[in-house]
């Protein structure tokens, strides 16, 4: 069934909040493991445990479902947008770019996904939805300051790279819960990260084999991290959450990532982030606030 057209419960925003937190926790480790491993190497490591991780768990998600093999195209095009492209271009990007620029360019999340389901006629543009994105989009501005998001050269192509993986993850939060019409979270995240798998080691499982020997302790610990909960966590929070809510409240709590990710570069990394921090949080919550408070404006089918 579609999201509920009730204001969503606790749970899911809290479910939403934690996503966020370990997304923005991601820029800031898989800053810590690139010099040591290449990019493409990462994300094949990511993808292939995390999923492995989600079947030794499984049976602690839920039921598992049976899908006939000609449902499975629509699983296989969520993971293109969901799992392969997102996660390639953001490593790509995060590569030449800094962890305080990805986080602020996430921010566009809600921009794409709103655009896009009003465009597939999943959902109405009402004032309030598109003045709780204004606030939102002008506090992530505020929190890190215009001086903080750096251009030109080879950053620049790093922010246009995380860029199009903001509008890949767009696509994926609007398309995604036609899956969870028929599939539980854990049959629908468990197929999709599978097909993520088979996309994404191409890329990179020559590389992770390559530096997997001469990779420090550390780098392993933050590696497990990354799979534990950037991974496997956030994408079943994410599912469960578009389950019960819709595509833009769950794009939403993007705008968080500014404030999380920020802070968190800043103690790990050192990265400077402007005085606005609390600023910035301010209009980032009411926007939230503004559209977890509206029922559900999604077109009927």
């Amino acid at each position: 069934m579609p999201p509920s057209t009730k204001s969503p419960s606790p749970r899911v925003h809290a479910a939403l909040v934690t996503v966020q937190l370990l997304f923005s926790s991601l820029a800031v480790a898989a800053k810590l493991v690139l010099p040591y491993l290449p990019g493409r190497g990462f994300v094949a490591f990511r993808v292939l445990f995390g999923f492995l991780l989600l079947l030794a768990v499984g049976p602690a998600l839920g039921q598992w479902q049976n899908i006939r093999w000609r449902n499975l195209p629509p699983l296989m095009f969520y993971a293109v947008f969901g799992v392969i492209a997102n996660q390639l271009l953001f490593i790509e990007g995060l590569e030449r770019s800094t962890a305080t620029n990805a986080v602020i360019i996430g921010a566009t999340i809600p921009v794409f996904t709103t655009g896009i389901a009003v465009v597939l006629r999943r959902e109405r543009a009402t004032r309030r939805k598109v003045l709780g994105l204004l606030l939102a989009f002008v506090g992530a501005l505020v929190l890190v300051g215009a001086g903080a998001f750096e251009g030109g050269g080879t950053r620049l192509v790093g922010n246009l790279l995380i860029l199009c993986n903001s509008l890949s993850y767009s696509i994926y939060l609007v398309l995604s819960p036609s899956a969870l019409e028929r599939y539980n979270p854990r049959t629908a995240i468990t197929w999709i990260f599978l097909f993520g798998v088979i996309g994404t080691l191409p890329f990179g499982a020559a590389s992770f084999i390559t530096h997997a020997g001469s990779l420090p302790s550390q780098t392993w610990w933050v590696l497990a991290y990354v799979i534990i909960f950037p991974t496997a966590l956030t994408y079943f929070l994410n599912i469960f959450a578009l389950k019960y809510a819709p595509s833009s409240l769950v794009a939403m709590y993007a705008y968080l990532q500014p404030v999380f990710g920020a802070t968190l570069a800043q103690i790990f990394l050192h990265e400077r982030v402007g005085a606005g921090s609390l600023l910035g949080a301010i209009p980032v919550l009411m926007g939230i606030w503004l559209v977890a408070k509206e029922p559900s404006s999604q077109v009927s089918k």
